[in-house]
């Protein structure tokens, strides 16, 4: 069919949807229709958020779809069956028209133009991708749920700053209290950013809020313990697909931030922010979340040969690029976790330095049951510096990969104990023993995802870099000698940077996931490589060489990264 038919199939429905179809309302977390009912009619989104929902494989329903202004829904029932396949439940506050079935049905008798209109609307759902919900949405709700926080000045604040990202960002508040459906959707079709802001002591505007967005965001201070009815009823939906985020204002000189667990408890949240007092460099970074011009950084493993990282977060840092967003795999997880922690380059070399370079974390060699190290060096070195943060305690999102040989599939650490999660990523079978996590037994990441960036692109909808040592050429035939050789090796204290089958063991961890490497790298929007060839997989005393590496790494690559600058 040509493109004249296909506006002519267009204008015929849109026609008798004007003549014939009555205007419905459903109010946000309403059905339209549940899985197994039989059509009723034909259906068109006039304004709101229709989602499409099917039961999930670990329970419960899932979204698969979620439908815009225009689409046209039950073509696939009508074509079909005549049942409903999926639950089709509003989003937010929706306007339609209802076609009734038999007048549905005799239109599709008579007019080709409208049957193959309808026919391809209904192949179009069948061709829906499963959205990331995570991602930015063009209305945002924020809403108080203390006393001490003024949702309106949080959001007209950051309504400022994506304006200066170039964003049309308009904010409202009580004063959309009486806007319809129809009204809504003009003013997002007007403006790029959508804030609705309500207070604590308008829980009626809160719920109407709920109904109209597309995340809920709950403001409150880090000392204010979350309150059983802090999501309003009416965002259910919302908060049944986890499209929820927590911002906790941390007092000024907090040193790190603190209270989030009992917030991810009692909270449906997908992610969970940490903004100073008053810093408005914390607001900026929200303000590019929001806005979709976040930045987030994956780095991998890969033994001594990380320490690269740290001079590629020294040159992000010259380039102006900011980190909002940080994941990683061993080694690389532990820079990623420093970055998280607000550490600057000093603090940064000063306790890397202190960890690894001036003795060998893998000293405590051990009779081989499990490893060949007991892992008590580790894991006193993970506690001095990391102390007993949480993740969730971190002034950036941060998330680390591990391997759960119990089930055999990648384990995400989002939450919990810092140090544990990082021990459990660091843990190479046979050189650190494995960590038990609630009955899974946990090792190094690379098994499975060395460079773990979908922790991070699922969480914003900015830009991805990923530093990659995994791409350095493997063993070299230097790395399976005794330097020195024979008992001259025991004697000078070289054994205690371990064997040299603790290099043939790091880089058997990462060769069988180097094909599947190609897809996970093709997702990022700039992948950095250092040239660590020269530094061994387990050469500790390297850090200044590698460190150098990644700094001109990611200098190369400055022309590709002028847009991420602030």
């Amino acid at each position: 069919m040509d493109r004249s038919q296909d506006a002519g199939g267009k204008e015929a429905l849109s026609r008798y949807f004007g003549r014939f179809a009555p205007r419905i309302n459903l109010r946000g977390g309403e059905a339209l229709a549940r899985i197994g009912q039989p059509i009723s009619g034909l259906y068109r989104l006039e304004a709101g958020r229709i989602a499409e929902l099917k039961p999930s494989t670990s329970g419960g329903s899932q979204i698969v779809a979620i439908h815009r202004p225009g689409v046209v829904l039950g073509g696939l029932e009508a074509l079909g069956d005549g049942v409903h396949q999926s639950d089709l439940v509003a989003l937010r506050d929706s306007e339609l028209r209802a076609l009734p079935i038999r007048k549905a049905e005799a239109l599709l008798r008579r007019d080709t133009h409208v049957l193959a209109e309808v026919a391809r609307a209904a192949l179009r759902r069948l061709g829906a991708q499963q959205p990331d919900l995570r991602r930015r949405g063009s209305i945002i709700g924020f809403v108080a749920v203390c006393e001490s926080v003024a949702a309106r000045q949080l959001a007209e604040d950051l309504a400022a700053r994506t304006r200066k990202l170039g964003l049309r960002t308009v904010v409202l508040g009580m004063e959309a209290a009486a806007f319809g459906a129809a009204e809504i959707s003009r003013l997002e079709e007007a403006n790029d950013l959508v804030f609705m802001a309500a207070e604590i002591d308008q829980p009626e505007f809160a719920a109407f809020c709920s109904r109209q967005i597309d995340r809920l965001v709950l403001v409150s201070t880090a000392t204010t313990p979350p309150s059983p009815d802090m999501i309003p009823r009416a965002a259910a939906a919302i908060a049944a697909n986890r499209l929820v985020d927590v911002i906790l204002i941390q007092p000024s000189t907090a040193p790190r931030p603190s209270g989030s667990e009992v917030w991810l408890t009692a909270a449906p949240a997908s992610r969970l922010f940490h903004v100073r007092q008053g810093d408005w460099a914390d607001l900026d970074r929200l303000a590019r979340i929001y806005a979709g011009r976040s930045v987030g950084l994956v780095l991998s493993g890969g033994g001594a040969r990380a320490y690269a990282h740290v001079g590629v977060v020294k040159a992000l840092r010259e380039l102006k690029v900011p980190i909002d967003f940080l994941a990683g795999n061993s080694m690389g997880a532990i820079v990623a976790a420093g970055v998280a922690m607000g550490w600057d380059d000093e603090e940064m070399n000063m306790r890397l330095r202190d960890a690894f370079v001036a003795s060998s974390p893998l000293s405590d060699i051990a009779f081989p049951l499990l490893a060949l190290t007991r892992g008590r060096h580790v894991e006193a070195r993970l506690e001095r510096h990391f102390d007993d943060v949480q993740i969730s305690d971190l002034w950036r999102p941060f998330a680390c990969v591990s391997t759960d040989l119990t089930e055999g599939r990648p384990h995400h650490h989002r939450r919990g104990l810092l140090r544990a999660a990082l021990r459990a990523s660091l843990s190479l079978p046979g050189i650190l023993p494995p960590v038990v996590e609630n009955g899974h037994v946990l090792v190094d990441g690379a098994m499975v995802d060395n460079l773990p960036v979908g922790l991070v692109i699922g969480q914003h909808d900015g830009w991805t870099l990923g530093s990659d040592v995994g791409e350095a050429q493997g063993l070299r035939p230097a790395d399976l000698t005794l330097r020195p050789s024979g008992w001259a090796w025991l004697a000078s204290g070289a054994w205690r940077h371990g064997p040299p089958i603790v290099s043939v063991l790091i880089r058997a961890a990462t060769v069988g996931t180097e094909v599947a490497m190609a897809a996970t790298r093709a997702a990022l929007d700039v992948t950095i490589v250092p040239a660590v060839d020269q530094v061994g997989l387990q050469d500790w005393k390297a850090y200044d060489p590698a460190v150098d590496a990644g700094y001109r790494a990611t200098m190369s690559r400055a022309p590709d990264m002028a847009a991420m600058a602030v």
